[in-house]
């Protein structure tokens, strides 16, 4: 099957919006109903960020996922989506159409939608990038570098599932509960965008590794950033410093880090109940620079690597 038929038949279904023409152009036309909106790319690469066994489903739904967490933790709402997909001959046709279902059915889920994209042939392995709009708020959306001294720094869920799922699948314990949350990262509800809108004054998603995403937050903000590591709401529980260092530099969370005014703690612990998003007061912004940490009142020494980096 060519490269049109993949695009009549398993992409031109889930293009629904008016401006995407039903796939029958080069261009796409964005509708963002007069409101400011943000846009983002990721990428997945075969090998590097998800395994060659990983089932399809599973890696469209990531695909998604990688998008949407940046888009949420903006305070934004995921809208329209281009996707960039290269296909390589050994993977058969009956593959296509389940990557193509699991993509149409998570965008759904998030209430986004395609609107166009590209397809090729790949020779070495499975590639694909989304890039993903979406529509902010009235104050738009919530940058990284709006934190200051004496606000409090807080994460959603947990930290570290995905870390305990690729340890798992390398142990060749594939029926592992953790493998799904590696495979399918979970993130924090549609609920977030109400409360980052409403309290954070500096956000992103944690991708890359808490701590390294921490450090990347207090150094857009100029401000210093300590971290209370036994204060983190890690996975199945981390009884060492080390692995608690572990888990909070290896990465694929998923989760919103943001920071807000100390002084509205309680308030944003009780809407953050109502709306059902668990979040944990994790450190604290100070006048400065740089990111320290500590744990049961004593300095910890941190890893020279923090987080994953490409390169």
């Amino acid at each position: 099957m060519g490269e049109r038929d993949w695009i009549s038949k398993y992409f031109r279904p889930l293009a629904v919006s008016p401006g995407a023409d039903g796939l029958n152009d080069d261009v796409a036309e964005l509708s963002s109903d007069g409101r400011r909106t943000v846009i983002n790319a990721d990428a997945l690469v075969e090998s590097v960020h998800f395994l060659s066994s990983d089932p399809i489903e599973t890696i469209a739904r990531k695909l998604v996922r990688t998008n949407v967490s940046d888009i949420i933790a903006k305070g934004a709402r995921p809208h329209e989506g281009l996707l960039t997909l290269g296909w390589p001959k050994d993977r058969d046709e009956a593959q296509l159409a389940r990557f193509a279902a699991a993509l149409g059915e998570e965008l759904g889920l998030w209430g986004a939608r395609l609107i166009g994209g590209d397809t090729t042939a790949s020779p070495n392995g499975l590639f694909l990038s989304l890039t993903l709009t979406g529509l902010c708020g009235r104050n738009g959306p919530i940058r990284r570098s709006g934190a200051q001294a004496g606000d409090d720094l807080w994460v959603t869920g947990e930290i570290g599932a995905a870390c305990r799922g690729f340890r798992a699948l390398q142990a060749g314990q594939a029926e592992s509960l953790w493998v799904s949350a590696y495979r399918e990262p979970e993130l924090a509800p549609l609920s977030i965008i109400e409360l980052v809108q409403a309290y954070a004054r500096a956000a992103m998603d944690v991708s890359d590794g808490l701590l390294g995403d921490a450090r990347t937050l207090s150094a857009a903000s100029a401000c210093a950033l300590n971290i209370d590591l036994g204060a983190v709401p890690f996975a199945g529980g981390a009884d060492s410093l080390e692995e608690r260092l572990a888990l909070a530099t290896w990465g694929d969370d998923y989760q919103v880090l943001f920071a807000a005014r100390a002084t509205v703690a309680d308030q944003l612990g009780k809407d953050a109940a109502e709306l059902g998003i668990g979040i944990t007061r994790i450190g604290r912004f100070t006048a400065g620079a740089g990111l320290s940490a500590h744990l049961g009142g004593i300095s910890v020494n941190l890893p020279e690597t923090m987080g994953f980096e490409h390169g």
